[in-house]
């Protein structure tokens, strides 16, 4: 509805006018409606605060500016206090407001609960602290504040604005014609022909007036209106072209990201996440037997290439994670491309070298079991086997209890070693593709962003007092600390097991591939599920 549009109603209601889309905020405020990767915007953490434990989900808002909904379950020792504060990618924390104070749930003794505004669109990271007798904790988490959806006008509402600024320009027009018409007269004065005519002028240039502001308002309107739609983003981002390109037996894939987004870039400016500026995960369509974690190399501007692996030929689903530099946003661009046959004649150009983080599996004709309580266990052809630790039949919003126990042929827990900085990477697909999500035994949320702010809080705080800068602790996302980029091949002290903390956002089926590295080798186990509504 575009209520500077006189009498041309929208019954769709598709596009708001800046009072409309007021009201329709203040609409979702009140009734609190809750909407990085595709199709799954909610953040989670698991691991230390400080010298507290905690799992931390943040709930995003469908809408800027709009409320972030934050729950924290401590795990043993228990903090006095817990507290919330947005902190914004391009302000300064010495201009962050007061911190908001958790709630502890009614009838819960470790369930902490808090609301925060994120008022404008980009990268923020949410500090949670914590305070108790044993000392203050704390832990960033970025979040993007983006908008996923617009929310329509109701028609009637409509009808109601046209009226009441109908109503609103017809009265400034009879007012500012009143007193141009009587204001110097006496009390006992008759209104003549002159006054009128003065009335009539006064009234008509007022008109005018008004036609020009809601002409001038209904363009600046449109502008506005433009470029909010242009931030919208509800599904898959940014752009990516994506076409596989064969050289003798080398089979390179080219993506070319942010060509429409990214118009006035030469360059698509990139944070490296993992020591990686992006990650490609390829699945095949239809039979999703095949699962490929690739890493892409900048090849100029914005394109990137990828030598393929030994993957079957087929059409298969992209979805390349990515933050960008600046705005410090995460997300997942998706695309469809077909991989031709292998050949066996010789390469003709350079030979383009894989990542030696490059994984792939393929699995066809091996049964992947339905998550269920009585099949939970996925045997790899070397005998190593993973098992679904038993849970709870899986709805929304629900944890959805991904814990993993891997044993060798043998059935003795295996020493698992950290991949890329995690002990385990999983990727979570819907059957229809409509939800995606990477995941990481500390959360779902970008390291890449996180090292932004990580640096960000240490430049911001080294000349405030101790107290500050006390309140940062950064050791749980310190990658040398995890092996990143360095001896991979150590064992993880004996760490054989895995849990992966998150809630699928929409009911439907699902496939889980789960990667971990023991010794040398990354091994991909594949799980099926359903995920019911919440009762």
């Amino acid at each position: 509805m575009d209520w500077f549009s006189l009498g041309k109603l929208d019954e769709k209601g598709a596009a708001l006018n800046r009072l409309g889309f007021i009201i329709a905020v203040f609409y979702w405020w009140m009734n609190c409606l809750v909407q990085a990767h595709v199709g799954s915007p909610d953040v989670f953490y698991d691991g230390p605060v400080g010298v507290y434990t905690a799992r931390i989900t943040i709930r995003m808002p469908s809408v800027v500016p709009g409320r972030a909904e934050i729950s924290v379950r401590v795990l043993g020792d228990q903090p006095d206090q817990v507290s919330f504060l947005p902190l914004f990618s391009r302000t300064s924390i010495t201009n962050a407001p007061p911190a908001d104070l958790g709630r502890l749930i009614a009838g819960e003794t470790n369930l902490y609960f808090g609301e925060l505004w994120l008022m404008s669109i980009g990268a923020y990271t949410i500090d949670v602290k914590m305070r108790g007798s044993l000392g203050i904790g704390s832990i960033q988490i970025p979040v993007s504040s983006v908008p996923l959806s617009q929310l329509p006008l109701p028609p009637f509402l409509g009808y109601i604005l046209v009226a009441l600024g109908a109503l609103l320009c017809g009265g400034g027009v009879a007012i500012v014609s009143a007193a141009a018409r009587e204001s110097v007269l006496g009390s006992t004065a008759v209104i003549g022909q002159k006054e009128r005519r003065r009335g009539w002028v006064a009234g008509l240039i007022t008109a005018f007036i008004m036609v020009v502001f809601l002409i001038g308002g209904r363009r600046w309107w449109n502008a506005d209106e433009a470029k909010f739609r242009s931030q919208l983003r509800g599904g898959a981002w940014p752009d990516m072209q994506a076409v596989v390109r064969v050289d003798g037996a080398q089979r390179i894939l080219r993506l070319t990201l942010g060509q429409e987004i990214f118009l006035g870039n030469a360059t698509l400016p990139l944070i490296p996440d993992h020591g990686k500026l992006l990650h490609l995960f390829l699945i095949r369509e239809g039979t999703q037997d095949t699962f490929a974690h690739l890493h892409p190399v900048r090849k100029g501007g914005k394109v990137f290439e990828v030598a393929l692996p030994t993957l079957p030929q087929g059409r298969y689903k992209v979805l390349c994670d990515l933050t960008v530099e600046g705005s410090v946003l995460s997300s997942t661009a998706t695309n469809s491309v077909d991989v031709p046959a292998l050949s066996n004649q010789p390469v003709q150009g350079t030979v383009l070298k894989p990542d030696p983080d490059d994984s792939w599996a393929n699995y066809t004709g091996i049964p992947v079991p339905d998550g269920s309580a009585n099949n939970t266990t996925f045997r790899l052809p070397d005998g190593i086997t993973v098992e679904w630790s038993k849970h709870a039949p899986l709805q929304v919003s629900k944890d959805a209890g991904l814990n993993f126990v891997i044993r060798n042929a043998s059935g003795k827990p295996v020493e698992l070693v950290p991949y890329m900085g995690m002990l385990c990477h999983a990727a979570i697909l819907r059957a229809d593709g409509s939800v995606f999500s990477h995941l990481h035994p500390s959360g779902n949320y970008s390291m890449a962003a996180q090292s932004f702010f990580d640096a960000k809080l240490d430049k911001e705080t080294q000349h405030q007092t101790p107290v500050i800068s006390g309140l940062v602790d950064h050791s749980k996302m310190d990658h040398s600390k995890m092996n990143h980029g360095g001896d991979t091949t150590k064992p993880a002290i004996g760490v054989s097991s895995i849990s992966l903390p998150y809630e699928f956002p929409i009911a439907g089926d699902y496939r889980i591939w789960v990667q971990f590295k023991i010794g040398t080798q990354v091994h991909t186990a594949i799980f099926d599920t359903k995920v019911g509504t919440a009762e």
